[in-house]
């Protein structure tokens, strides 16, 4: 069964666009590459907890993220996940299988989702090893795949850079640059794991060179 957009889906991406532009000064291009309907993939390196609500900031159509489990379930933040229909997962056979079936049936009805395909935070700053559970999703569903890479958050209090400081939450990086780059479409036919991964690379290595 589909899960319907919440009403208050619109007000919640509009504030969180707001906190995101309070927070952060966000350059983003290539956009506009992302069809505005229709059933698309996103796929993007993963530096921050902060990712997800700035990748939906530069983006015009409503994006559904795949969470893991431990943060869909934190209380105050599960109420926002379910409202923006945040897919949950942790690594077992029924919920990986709750995932596929949930992704499919979203791009069915059209949607756009995201998903982090290194599966975690880096904990270096660098792009990390994509999974191959993400081949698993475009066979099932091939469908137009939008790589993006993401620069400026490591020195994010919500990145891992920090992970073991005791200053870890005092403020850093506040109105600190933040830059997306969306490459252009990868058809399903040749996304491969090592494929993709060579993508995401290309476009973060084109926005640490600028």
């Amino acid at each position: 069964m589909h899960n319907k957009h919440s009403k208050l889906e619109p007000v919640f991406r509009f504030l969180a666009k707001i906190i995101i532009r309070l927070l952060y000064d966000v350059k983003y291009s290539g956009f506009d590459k992302i069809p505005k309907t229709g059933p698309v993939l996103l796929i993007a390196n993963h530096v921050s907890y902060m990712d997800g609500p700035i990748l939906q900031s530069c983006c015009k159509r409503p994006i559904r993220f795949i969470i893991d489990e431990s943060i869909y379930s934190l209380p105050m933040i599960n109420y926002f996940m379910r409202k923006n229909r945040a897919i949950p997962v942790v690594p077992s056979k029924e919920s990986v299988q709750a995932m596929l079936d949930a992704i499919s049936d979203g791009l069915e009805n059209g949607d756009a989702i995201c998903i982090f395909p290194e599966g975690q935070l880096t904990y270096t700053g660098n792009l990390g090893r994509f999974k191959p559970g993400i081949e698993w999703i475009i066979e099932r569903d091939p469908v137009p795949i939008y790589p993006i890479a993401i620069k400026g958050l490591w020195n994010s209090m919500f990145s891992r850079k920090y992970l073991k400081s005791v200053f870890r939450w005092f403020p850093k990086g506040i109105r600190g640059r933040v830059t997306l780059l969306c490459g252009d479409v990868i058809h399903p036919g040749s996304a491969t794991v090592n494929h993709m991964q060579r993508v995401v690379l290309g476009l973060k290595n084109s926005l640490d060179k600028s």
